[in-house]
């Protein structure tokens, strides 16, 4: 991913189209060959690592180089550390080369990208008073055929993200938000990590994870949207009132976070009614936004624009490769196929554990992305947080099981299909004397 950094290219696809094919492997009852070394799960988190190295590519800053060095030496210091001091030292050393890099690159204020403008200007609106939807933005879009143009766009997100920055608004820089964000998503993986015995490998997991930088500096919404939906994941069962609020904030600041809560609403009552409550709060909350805007204007701000952008090319998805090899991308139809497959393929057996819960979850965000009109960076982050979940889950059970089952209404048509297909004639057997032979 950082490769590209979510643009296209063979190299980040591949590497998209294999982490996908080890999550669908993970799902499988057998284990596939035997247990890695200690030593082997070291080195690939130490090669999840160093591929912050890439962010020179990116920003071109010696600066990002060096800050990986006390990352690197935290992990083994972490892992084969036995007192906790030490534990600590290692966990300030990862957050100390985060801080380097993101200090490194930051301009205070200011990030040549469309999103922070957005995000920027919407809050300081409503700091005055105004309609954050009131203020535009230049932003440049692909208008067929796949000709590159300026628009002027409004927010493009839901009201509640202009709520949540406004404060840090006040400090010059609305990315302060996106940094407790990534300080939350981190405790959040950390909090189920040590609920479920899995806190050793997912600490290191968290330190090592690459993508929180790029996050913050290019302000992408989606890691506010997925810390709330981190929060509503370990709290969900505990403490159902901070899971709903949690959950309220993410569906109101983004609606792509709309596609990591298929399977647990498909399986969990506990977690159906709060999605449920969570979606009225977040309606409620952008309804005086969208009388004031019109309803109209205001679809069209946070959903209608993204319907109707054309497909492009330079985005991380199956159409910007197929376009690159001169073949014609597929019809909506066979991405809605290859969608519904996988959605069959993650929800045909219950999951028993926060592991398979997540990684099934993930697989399924990780495709609709790929078959999407356009897929870059942060779209990505979203099943990477999943997966860190995932790897924290481990095999700690998701719910009580008299709550887990499907909704009502698929157990209808489940059986309905049953008893058609009981009903259909059969041809009777023929018994094997009455056959011609075959020698005669």
């Amino acid at each position: 991913m950082l490769y590209g950094y979510g643009n296209f290219s063979l190299v980040s696809l591949a590497c998209v189209l294999l982490s996908l094919a080890v999550a669908i492997n993970s799902l499988s009852t057998e284990p596939w060959g035997p247990a890695l070394p200690r030593w082997v799960g070291v080195a690939l988190v130490l090669a999840l690592a160093s591929t912050g190295l890439l962010y020179y590519n990116r920003f071109g800053n010696t600066l990002s180089v060096i800050a990986v060095a006390p990352l690197v030496a935290a992990i083994p210091l972490y892992t084969f550390a036995r007192s906790s001091s030490i534990r600590i030292v290692a966990f300030a050393l990862a957050v100390t080369s985060a801080v380097t890099a993101i200090v490194a690159h930051l301009t205070w204020g200011f990030a040549q990208i469309d999103v922070f403008q957005f995000q920027q200007k919407a809050s300081q609106a409503l700091l005055h008073g105004q309609n954050p939807y009131s203020p535009v933005v230049t932003s440049p879009e692909a208008m067929p055929p796949s000709v590159p143009t300026f628009l002027q766009l409004h927010l493009p997100y839901g009201p509640v993200l202009a709520v949540l920055e406004a404060p840090f608004r006040l400090a010059g820089d609305i990315r302060l938000l996106h940094m407790l964000a990534a300080v939350i998503v981190s405790v959040a993986v950390l909090t189920l990590a040590r609920r479920a015995g899995t806190l050793e490998r997912s600490a290191c997991v968290v330190m090592a994870f690459p993508l929180t930088i790029g996050m913050i500096l290019f302000s992408w919404v989606d890691i506010i949207t997925m810390a709330g939906l981190a929060v509503w994941i370990v709290t969900f069962r505990t403490h159902p009132k901070v899971a709903v609020v949690a959950l309220a904030l993410a569906l109101g600041a983004k609606p792509t976070t709309l596609i990591a809560l298929v399977p647990i609403f498909f399986w969990s009552i506990r977690a159906r009614r709060q999605v449920l409550v969570a979606g009225a709060i977040a309606a409620v909350i952008a309804l005086p936004f969208a009388m004031i805007t019109g309803f109209g204007q205001f679809f069209y701000d946070v959903l209608g624009v993204f319907v109707n952008e054309p497909t492009r090319f330079d985005a991380l998805t199956i159409n910007s490769f197929l376009h690159s090899i001169n073949l014609s991308i597929p019809p909506f139809a066979v991405s809605a196929l290859i969608l519904a497959a996988t959605t069959v393929m993650v929800l045909r057996r219950r999951p028993s554990s926060y592991g398979q819960l997540l990684t099934g979850t993930a697989i399924l965000a990780t495709v609709s992305f790929l078959v999407a009109k356009w897929a870059y960076f942060n779209y990505y982050y979203i099943p990477a947080v999943l997966l860190m979940l995932a790897i924290a889950g481990g095999t700690l059970p998701v719910d009580a099981p008299e709550m887990i089952r499907p909704p009502a209404v698929f157990l209808k048509i489940a059986a309905a299909l049953q008893g058609a297909a009981r009903r259909i004639p059969r041809r009777p057997d023929i018994p094997a004397h009455d056959l011609p032979d075959p020698a005669a």
